[in-house]
């Protein structure tokens, strides 16, 4: 009998896994990860490959704080430099987090949607995860204050939402705040801000200059299609800032990961054609999979969820895709066991996602 045991909130943890098992060959289509369809811009492909040259980088540590990089996402977004703090990617900044606020008597709100990493984060840190429903596949701010204890130490939001691709507006997550106990943290999760184009939509960062316990995440990984280097952003209020900074590992965030963000937040006309190039190709798949009566949901981000109304035709279509190497990503984790949600890729990838989707709904409908 092994007597060894991890705490106790470890002991029922599922672990979450994002679906890249698949091969990166290519002649792959991935559109399982929310990966950007274009890949990394001309300018960061250009750093990596100078960076590349430099051969005395690869024995030195790098910097603890990139002020380079750090100095680039302020430009590029007005933002005060001492409030910004890097990561290994958002889901390091996350866990960050949770560790820095949260006691084992501690709870945490997340959404009913949303992203995984989130409860997941909070039980390794040992606080207590709690479910706030959403309604319709919408976040929503009513059922999250009902949630709110006198234990209640953070709140998770993912806005635009992962994997539903909605959105709530800015009347909403002002609504939000103002109901909340100056002493309970709202961390925003912003990964796929660049792709939403609505009047109502906040990043979270004017909130964060206004209040004190309001938290920015951002991503490299998405528009900038930097995935593999694992390299995101946290904008805070000060004393969170100084807070997050002095707990992260010392060297977090690899030379090469700085050295290419740092060019490509500066190569602001290849962020504005992937946000063109994914707005044209989401709108033309819902439009075709309107056409033939596929059910979705809208979404505002770079991927969209397809409900196939039952567990049966979900499975179903996931290994028919799969199968002539097409990937998607199944729902189950989520208990959406009858929808996938699709990433927009290229024209081509998203022409033939598209054929043998139909193809394969008209032959199940048939069956």
């Amino acid at each position: 009998m092994n007597d060894i045991l991890p705490k106790k909130t470890l002991r029922k943890l599922k672990a979450y896994r994002p679906a890249v098992s698949e091969s990166k060959g290519k002649d792959v289509i991935r559109l399982s990860v929310n990966e950007g369809a274009l890949g990394p811009s001309p300018l960061a492909t250009k750093a990596i490959e100078e960076w590349a040259t430099k051969k005395h980088f690869f024995h030195r540590y790098p910097d603890q704080i990139d002020e380079n990089l750090i100095e680039a996402i302020s430009s590029r977004y007005n933002l005060q430099k001492q409030n910004i703090v890097l990561g290994n990617g958002s889901d390091d900044l996350i866990q960050l987090i949770c560790n820095a606020f949260l006691d084992s008597d501690d709870e945490a709100i997340h959404t009913e949607f949303g992203f995984l990493v989130f409860p997941q984060s909070i039980k390794i840190a040992g606080g207590k995860a709690v479910c706030a429903e959403d309604k319709n596949y919408i976040v929503s701010i009513q059922n999250i204050v009902e949630k709110i204890t006198n234990k209640t130490k953070l709140i998770f939001l993912a806005n635009p939402n992962n994997p539903t691709g909605t959105m709530i507006n800015s009347n909403e997550i002002n609504e939000l705040i103002t109901s909340l106990r100056s002493d309970i943290i709202l961390v925003i999760d912003a990964a796929y801000a660049e792709y939403v184009e609505h009047d109502l939509y906040i990043d979270g960062a004017s909130l964060v200059e206004k209040y004190n316990n309001v938290i920015m995440l951002r991503t490299f990984s998405k528009l900038h299609g930097l995935a593999s280097l694992r390299l995101g952003w946290a904008y805070c209020p000060l004393l969170i800032s100084n807070l997050l900074k002095s707990i992260r590992p010392a060297f977090s965030v690899n030379a090469l990961a700085s050295f290419a963000g740092t060019a490509s937040i500066q190569d602001i006309e290849f962020q504005q054609q992937s946000f063109l190039h994914n707005k044209k190709l989401r709108e033309w798949t819902l439009k075709q999979l309107a056409q033939v009566k596929i059910d979705f949901i809208p979404s505002v981000a770079n991927f969209f969820l397809i409900n196939l109304n039952s567990e049966k035709s979900a499975d179903g279509l996931l290994k028919y895709l799969k199968d002539r190497n097409i990937y998607v990503r199944g729902m189950q984790p989520y208990n959406l066991h009858a929808f996938l949600r699709v990433s927009i890729g290229t024209e081509l990838e998203m022409k033939k996602f598209l054929k043998n989707t139909i193809d394969f709904c008209r032959k199940f409908k048939s069956d």
